[in-house]
């Protein structure tokens, strides 16, 4: 299987890079072939759209899954509608992609689903419903 793995380096020893659009490196390591190929995000300093012209960019390098700590809804929504699963990793304590490899291998991650990204994993976040057109 085909990973791709943010990165703030092109080394397997870097550190996974927090923001999935906005990534400097995309390590694609091979989980069959135990190799990797490292890559610049050419979109990473893009003005707008980064997360989507990135995870455009890792499905045409055909990546069967994404490592990354926090994505966008859009990028996520492009990458699961071309199949592309998304794992999420700790954003607590940063890892090197080695180490997220590793855990991906062993199925330590969480998959990214839609209701995880809304709400970003917290609940009682967003705007008060009820008497907003009470009058008083």
């Amino acid at each position: 299987m085909l990973i791709a793995i943010t990165s703030e380096g092109l080394e397997p020893t870097s550190l996974v890079a927090e923001k999935f659009g906005r990534t400097p490196f995309i390590i694609l390591y091979d989980t069959e072939k135990n190799t990797s190929e490292s890559l610049r995000n050419p979109y990473a300093n893009l003005f707008g759209g980064a997360g989507i012209q990135t995870a455009q960019f890792i499905i045409e390098k055909s990546a069967e899954a994404v490592i990354a700590i926090d994505i966008g809804l859009n990028p996520l929504r492009l990458l699961k509608s071309a199949d592309v699963k998304v794992y999420s990793c700790s954003k607590i304590q940063v890892q090197q992609v080695q180490e997220v490899v590793k855990e991906f291998i062993g199925e330590k991650l969480t998959l990214v689903e839609f209701g995880f990204i809304l709400n970003h994993g917290k609940k009682g976040h967003g705007r008060k419903r009820g008497n907003r057109n009470k009058n008083i």
